[in-house]
């Protein structure tokens, strides 16, 4: 037996010249790219090199890459020189069968293939596989003694004639006009003049001329690898096949093949079926009845799956096929061929690459319920997005923040310096330290909280905060620094929202960072601060002291009112890029204090002594009296006799809190709200809906069941104040409760109209606050007194408690009434938006003076003007940023932005004269990634990158 499959082996004629080419190709490719590596650049960057990697300042990957580069080619070297020296054609079949492939597969995988999918996976896989099939039977041949492994090396070796040819005819389509391209090169000689202007250099000419001479042989065996590498892996695929087939039987090998060629073939078409396509024809119609809405959340993992494949696109294909012209391109380019028959290859080399090829062609879905005809939708990334976010009732990016980082991950894309919800809990500025200091003044006081950041990356940053703080409490400065030196800090100016928003978004960009910071009010007392640019961290080659900033110094004060607990403190909701673990240094008024890696910042400071409340009131200059007298329990109080209007949010994001509904919903069916008496109180119940279903209006609580209720897709609160006003058909209410979670802020579309409502409006958000409202939204709050709450309960208290005071008081909040007065009143019949009607102070009132006390009474007063503004009105919103500017306070149409220099200033000015200064934006975090697709090709990329690593290299020289 063993004589038998000896006479298999294929006799290779001895040309005495063939074999002498055949080892000059070998040799002379490998010790030109040994002799570049080792001899003209390691000894003269590798120190360099090495340094800058262990600062952090080269991608680990592209590091792990380069070094396969580098071995792949020597450890072929050492194998041919030691077991292959006197076998020309093996050295051939080594070169090209496992030399090459590998390191066009490095190259490929480091700055072409980005995130894999299980179709790429499984041919990058198969063709990773048969190389070292191949390899091994290169240097052991066929494993006849083991009869595991001669059937495993049958099986995979049916795979690797197929691989061969699939990989030869790839490369076919690129080697012939590169052939093209290689002889027009070569004979127009502008490869001379690089050798001619470093002959002068004796060094930089060996450089030089190695890497001339490496890259023409380059080219010459590329444009040869078709042909070879499809050759040696059939003539392979072939050996074994014939060495199997004469030891266990010409018909056991045939069922072998075709087993395994049909088990693969099944294995390709299930893995390469891109899910995007049944999903968009799923969500292109709307679903008309429950049954169908409950179907679709059932495949909520489908969806979610075919959505992201969509979004995710540009990372995990390498073009789609559509846009992937590249062939056509190189054959019109390279010989002038007309596209009848550049588009014909075009077409096929798209077949073969199917597996790396995005589906983006049109998809023909029904136009909807009831009516004939089709339409075509494209699964693009922003219809991706779209759907996604209606179908999960959640920003896309913000739901899937970790699948889009490792996809970034995989790549060189640089997110923007903007921190959006991708940076959502990202650990990438550090609190190096925070100090909390209280200056207490009896029941009120001024809190100022000090942190300094510094950056754990080498791309500047932005810090930002979503927070709150009590009712009462008034925001009265924000400082930048690039030290502790508060002398030289830069202060904050307050400006209009809408144009502080416009200048402080246009400073933020890496390309000439240059210090902003924005505070603004985006709920009753809710807060955003952003600031940037957190200096980057300090590079290998930057000199020590570093000359530029290396850290960001804030500073915040407001002023609040003392309670039970002590002195509150602002209450994290939402946090971006920055990040505290138990060494950030923490000080409490003075004192050093145990680090805490959970916590921003304790819920409340201890204050000493009882509290006191004292009555306050301040004359303000604006011709308003504002007082604070302190609430007793005898003050509060419930409503009675009224009638309000349950709205309840049926969007996705519900389904989480269906019990908490159901336990609101048992408390009103309780307390009288459901017996359809008006004696007692009384409430109907409006029940939302998302595209597709019908709201509804429910005058009996008891006959509803939420049990049965299907949340689906998703709802914003000016859709569902509109769908309430369309039903309520004029229906006076005393209240309206809006029951829902924390909501989306970032799905809420600027400018969109909300319905005019003539009882306060109450946000009832189960689970937790909003971290933020849009500015229309919040006008509808605000207006006629309305407020956020947690229940129903807290809501109704709050609301009768102000209904029962003097038209005078403003709000009831933090334990005091807060009410106005003006000081000099006209007739009722002449009154405007700035009157209110007088409350006298009690005897016991102290009148502060405007220096202590009067940022917080200016904020009441600008809340309670804000309840008759036309906020439509430039004029009526300027005459309150007046107040806010006057007394240097946050509120709700001013923000604090701080600026550094006379540009920004400018800047800042012009913004305040148009006409929309008071006009901003919704904040949607978004972050507009870099599409890799539209990148230019792979060559482009490696010099990219090998650019990155030589600026890193010539920088640190430099210094040294």
């Amino acid at each position: 037996m063993m004589k038998r499959l000896k006479r298999l082996n294929l006799a290779i004629p001895k040309n005495k010249w063939l074999n002498r080419f055949y080892q000059l190709i070998f040799w002379g490719w490998n010790l030109t790219f040994l002799a570049l590596v080792y001899v003209g650049i390691l000894p003269d960057i590798g120190r360099d090199l090495v340094e800058a990697v262990m600062a952090g300042e080269i991608e680990t990957e592209f590091l792990v890459t380069m070094v396969a580069l580098v071995l792949v080619p020597t450890l072929c070297t050492i194998a041919g020189a030691v077991r292959l020296r006197k076998q020309p054609i093996e050295l051939m079949r080594l070169f090209y069968g496992v030399e090459a492939p590998l390191v066009c597969l490095l190259l490929l995988r480091l700055f072409v293939f980005r995130e894999l999918t299980l179709g790429s996976t499984l041919v990058l896989g198969t063709a990773l596989v048969c190389g070292i099939a191949f390899c091994l039977e290169l240097f052991f041949g066929y494993a006849s003694r083991n009869r595991v492994l001669s059937w495993l090396q049958m099986g995979i070796h049916t795979l690797v004639s197929v691989a061969g040819i699939w990989v030869g005819a790839v490369i076919l389509f690129y080697a012939i006009p590169v052939a093209a391209y290689c002889l027009e090169a070569f004979f127009s000689f502008d490869w001379i003049r690089p050798l001619f202007w470093s002959f002068g250099n004796p060094w930089v000419y060996v450089q030089s001329l190695l890497f001339s001479i490496l890259f023409a042989l380059s080219s010459t065996l590329f444009i040869a690898m078709p042909s070879a590498l499809a050759s040696f892996y059939v003539y392979s695929g072939l050996k074994i096949g014939r060495a199997f087939a004469a030891q266990y039987g010409k018909n056991r090998a045939i069922q072998v093949a075709i087993s395994v060629l049909v088990a693969w073939s099944i294995l390709f078409v299930s893995c390469t079926k891109q899910p995007q396509i049944e999903v968009f024809k799923k969500l292109a119609t709307l679903p008309q009845s429950d049954a169908e809405r409950q179907e679709l959340l059932a495949q909520s993992d489908t969806i979610r799956e075919g959505l992201m494949n969509a979004y995710l696109a540009p990372y995990r294909y390498l073009s789609t096929y559509e846009r992937h012209d590249l062939i056509h391109y190189l054959y019109q380019d390279a010989f002038n061929l007309p596209e009848s028959i550049t588009w014909p290859l075009q077409n096929t080399y798209n077949l073969l690459m199917s597996a790396f090829l995005y589906d983006d062609r049109p998809i023909s879905v029904p136009l909807g319920a009831n009516v004939s005809g089709e339409t075509e939708i494209r699964p693009t990334m922003n219809k991706a997005k779209q759907l996604y976010a209606e179908f999960f009732d959640i920003p896309l990016q913000k739901a899937e923040r970790k699948s889009i980082q490792h996809a970034l991950q995989s790549t060189f894309n640089v997110d923007q310096a903007k921190a959006g919800v991708l940076n959502i809990d990202a650990e990438k500025v550090w609190i190096q330290s925070q100090e909390i200091s209280v200056k207490p003044e009896g029941d009120w006081a001024e809190v100022e909280l000090y942190e300094v950041y510094e950056n754990q990356t080498t791309q500047v940053e932005e810090i930002f905060y979503y927070f709150s703080l009590p009712d009462s409490a008034t925001i009265t400065g924000v400082w930048l620094g690039d030290t502790a030196d508060r002398d030289n800090r830069y202060v904050f100016q307050i400006s209009p929202r809408g144009a502080a928003q416009k200048v402080y978004n246009s400073q933020v960009q890496r390309a000439r960072p240059i210090d902003p910071a924005l505070l603004e009010q985006v709920g009753p007392h809710n807060y955003r601060l952003r600031a940037f640019p957190i200096p980057a961290q300090l590079r290998s080659w930057e000199t020590q002291p570093a000359d530029r900033p290396t850290h960001m110094h804030l500073w915040l004060t407001y002023k609040v009112m003392r309670q039970e607990e002590g002195w509150a403190m602002p209450q994290l909701a939402e946090k971006r890029n920055a990040f505290w673990t138990k060494d950030t240094q923490r000080i409490q008024n003075g004192k050093a204090i145990a680090g805490n890696a959970e916590d921003w910042l304790p819920a409340f400071i201890t204050a000493e002594g009882q509290p006191s409340p004292t009555a306050h009131q301040v004359q303000l200059s604006s011709g308003y009296t504002v007082s604070a007298i302190p609430v007793s329990d005898a003050d509060y109080a419930f409503p009675s006799g009224k009638r309000f209007a349950v709205v309840l949010d049926s969007s996705r994001s519900m389904t989480s809190h269906q019990p908490q509904v159901k336990d609101t919903l048992d408390w009103l069916k309780q307390n009288g709200f459901a017996d359809n008496r008006f004696d007692n109180n009384d409430a109907d119940l409006y029940v939302t809906a998302s595209a597709g279903a019908q709201p509804q209006r429910i005058n009996d609580i008891r006959q509803f069941d939420v049990q049965k209720l299907t949340f689906y897709g998703t709802l914003q609160p000016q859709q569902m104040l509109q769908q309430f006003a369309a039903l309520s058909e004029d229906v006076a209410y005393d209240g309206i409760l809006m029951v829902t979670d924390e909501g989306s802020y970032e799905l809420t579309k600027d400018n969109e109209d909300v319905a005019e409502i003539s009882a306060p409006l109450w946000m009832v958000h189960l689970g937790g606050l909003s971290a933020a409202y849009d500015d229309r939204t919040l006008a509808a709050i605000q207006k006629d007194g309305g407020g956020v709450a947690t229940s129903i309960p807290e809501a109704l208290q709050q609301q009768a408690t102000l209904a029962a005071m003097d038209e005078s008081v403003v709000s009831v909040a933090d334990g005091y009434i807060w009410s106005m007065e003006k000081q000099t009143q006209k007739p009722s019949s002449q009154a405007t938006l700035e009157d209110a009607t007088p409350k006298t102070a009690t005897p016991e009132t102290t009148v502060a003076t405007e220096d202590e006390f009067a940022p917080l009474a200016a904020r009441q007063l600008i809340r309670g003007l804000s309840r008759q503004m036309d906020e439509t009105d430039v004029a009526q919103l300027d005459a309150v940023h007046a107040i806010a500017k006057t007394y240097k306070i946050v509120s709700p149409y001013s923000s604090a932005i701080v600026l550094v220099n006379d540009e920004q200033r400018e800047a800042l000015k012009q913004a305040e004269a148009e006409g929309d200064r008071f006009d901003r934006s919704v904040e949607d975090g978004d972050e507009n990634l870099t599409n890799p697709l539209a990148i230019p090709e792979p060559g482009v990329g490696i010099l990219g990158a090998l650019g990155t690593v030589a600026f890193i290299i010539v920088a640190r020289r430099r210094l040294k």
